[in-house]
């Protein structure tokens, strides 16, 4: 996942990444729980490594007001962006559909679970 400049800061913001194995933030108080004992290092493909510091579920407030967990997301200190692995998605049986510009995932019952537009630099991300 690559990002430009020209971009807004945004700490809410996740990106919709193929390329990343794992959930990831640098938010810890967004954590409702988390296992700190935990560690391990990440690799990115420029080769430079995070620690990763714990893993736990995320809270998320929906559009439609309810809350919904982001489950097994990794603690990765300093980390500026949130990630959510579509190859984590895929493993718990969500789907996603990529077209008009927009990417688009499934649950396992089909029901549409998020919609993220094609931004300008060519990356889909959220606000969640």
């Amino acid at each position: 996942m690559a990002t430009t400049n020209s971009e807004e800061d945004n700490v809410n913001l996740w990106y919709l990444d193929i390329g990343c194995s794992n959930h990831m933030t640098g938010h810890r108080e967004w954590f409702v729980n988390i296992d700190d004992k935990v560690k391990s290092k990440i690799k990115f493909a420029d080769n430079n490594s995070v620690t990763v510091e714990g893993i736990g579920n995320v809270m998320i407030q929906r559009k439609d007001g309810q809350h919904s967990f982001i489950n097994d997301v990794l603690y990765v200190p300093n980390m500026k962006n949130n990630l959510l692995s579509l190859g984590q998605l895929l493993e718990k049986d969500y789907s996603m559909q990529m077209e008009d510009s927009q990417m688009k995932i499934f649950d396992s019952n089909r029901r549409l679970i998020l919609k993220a537009p094609l931004s300008r630099n060519r990356t889909f991300k959220i606000g969640i």
